[in-house]
């Protein structure tokens, strides 16, 4: 942090209206004591500013958070502006926009996850950034990742960069250069439900919208395919929030549960114990008589206490439904 940027944020702090909450997310990540510097001469120079520190054990990208904005990137140069800006006046962001870009804004329903990837030397990333701040300020509904390509260099490999700005969506559509914030809205607005990502779907769980997340797949009448594949996912939040959802649409429509059996059942074999298990219950939320005999072919087979337990529950749960009606 030069000295200019010191007294800039000095200055910044004197006329913050109130305290302003962010977190920062520290992992095994050695970048992330970069991360701490920054944020600890952050609240030096600007006491109003309250830091909460999360740490985690995985092994993921240490990150600043503002709500619903992520800077995988340390803010300095060019982009302290936008930064300080996002935290002091997000309001004054959202009153920028067009009043036709906010009217659709607010009819967004599925959580767009977006990422711009930038580099402390690029003279146009700025620009994009403030764009893009102006939209996740207006609505939550906008996941916003600010990535620094240059020091996370394999996030960048991972997702194919090769320019900056670069703007990505969902992992399915991506702009390079000067960006169109209607263009960018206008697509999050038409997407196609059954093409949103894990990412996406794991964001919206997280974020405590499993319902959200099955009253979607109830009116589409489909089983979203990335939705599949979260029921058996390796973190145990993620994986708990997509069997509150299937438990929902247990509820709803039932019948749309007959596209996630042979899914689950093709991944049973390889999975781990304690996915087994979670597996098993959702056979029996499904309440499906087909699966009996796959039930109890797992009882009497060669299988752990726990898991021919969490099988003998679910043989029950299905049964005593049936009996019942």
């Amino acid at each position: 942090m030069t000295p200019e940027e010191e007294i800039k944020i000095k200055r910044w702090g004197q006329n913050l209206a109130g305290e302003k909450q962010i977190k920062l997310v520290l992992t095994k990540d050695k970048r992330g004591e970069a991360f701490q510097s920054f944020v600890n001469n952050l609240n030096q120079l600007c006491p109003k500013i309250r830091t909460n520190i999360e740490k985690e054990d995985e092994s993921t990208a240490p990150e600043i958070q503002i709500g619903n904005i992520r800077y995988h990137a340390i803010p300095l140069g060019k982009e302290l502006d936008p930064f300080l800006r996002i935290i002091g006046d997000s309001e004054g962001y959202s009153k920028e926009l067009p009043s036709s870009i906010k009217k659709k804004l607010s009819q967004i329903e599925m959580v767009a996850l977006l990422k711009v990837y930038i580099t402390p030397q690029c003279p146009f990333c700025p620009l994009a950034v403030n764009q893009l701040l102006a939209l996740a300020a207006s609505t939550e509904s906008i996941k916003l990742a600010i990535i620094d390509g240059s020091l996370f260099s394999e996030m960048a490999a991972l997702d194919d960069i090769h320019a900056a700005p670069t703007v990505l969506l969902d992992e399915q559509f991506r702009w390079s250069g000067p960006i169109q914030t209607d263009e960018i809205v206008n697509i999050i607005l038409n997407r196609d439900p059954l093409q949103l990502s894990e990412a996406s779907l794991a964001s919206m769980l997280n974020d405590g919208e499993a319902i959200q997340v099955a009253e979607m797949m109830v009116k589409s009448g489909r089983i979203y395919p990335a939705f599949m594949k979260l029921l058996v996912h390796e973190k145990w939040p993620i994986r708990l929030g997509a069997m509150v959802a299937f438990e929902t649409v247990a509820v709803k429509n039932s019948h749309l549960l007959r596209q996630v059996i042979p899914f689950l059942w093709e991944r049973f074999a390889k999975a781990n114990d304690t996915i087994k298990g979670d597996i098993l219950y959702l056979y029996g939320q499904s309440k499906s008589e087909k699966v009996i005999p796959r039930l109890e072919s797992i009882v009497k087979g060669t299988y752990c206490d726990e898991v021919k337990e969490a099988a003998m529950e679910a043989l029950q749960e299905i049964k005593s439904f049936h009996d019942f009606i």
